[in-house]
């Protein structure tokens, strides 16, 4: 696994800009697989602005490399993402992370033409407890992917019917596991 850029001395020749940016990370994310060998990107959204749309970038910009090496069978794009037990000005961001899974699963369906998620994984760093783990789990399939069978009204269209299906159906949570005061605080309440 590749991890998005460290801080560096000098700026890496992939970047336009003293400060790496969305398009800067997402030329780093296929660098990193054409380039280095890597077999999965870490895609950080923890403390700075990150491009959600990185799938649908990677898949037009690198069409003829992701048509060869598949993202979600070959590759792999790993989101890690702030932990809202800890990281409360970041905790949003969690939320809007996961939104956009099912919106990458439709890119790459009509990209490869089949139903391989090319995201079905998020790490959650400093994780003190299963149940960190388990909110954002039932999140995603409770809040995200359950809404598409809930209709506007009793008669109305549900948001399948409206908006289309809703995919991946589960994702995996990954643990980063670290010990903090402050968490172990924060869980027991």
């Amino acid at each position: 696994m590749s991890t998005q850029h460290p801080d560096n001395v000098s700026i890496p020749f992939f970047s336009s800009m003293q400060r790496i940016g969305g398009e800067d990370e997402v030329k780093e994310a296929y660098y990193a697989y054409s380039h280095l060998g890597c077999d999965e990107q870490m895609w950080d959204y923890e403390g700075k602005e990150v491009d959600n749309f990185v799938v649908k970038k990677l898949l037009t910009k690198y069409e003829s490399y992701f048509r060869e090496k598949r993202l979600g069978k070959d590759l792999f794009l790993t989101l890690r993402v702030p932990n809202p037990t800890i990281e409360k000005a970041e905790a949003k961001i969690l939320l809007e992370t996961l939104e956009s899974i099912p919106r990458s699963y439709d890119a790459a369906k009509l990209f490869y033409k089949d139903d391989v998620a090319p995201i079905f994984e998020v790490i959650l760093p400093m994780t003190m407890s299963h149940r960190c783990l388990d909110r954002i789990y039932r999140y995603y399939t409770d809040f995200i992917i359950d809404r598409q069978h809930r209709r506007f009204k009793d008669e109305d269209i549900s948001i399948f019917d409206w908006i289309g299906e809703f995919k991946p159906e589960k994702i995996n949570v990954i643990p980063l596991v670290g010990i903090s005061i402050k968490c172990l605080l924060s869980t027991k309440s």
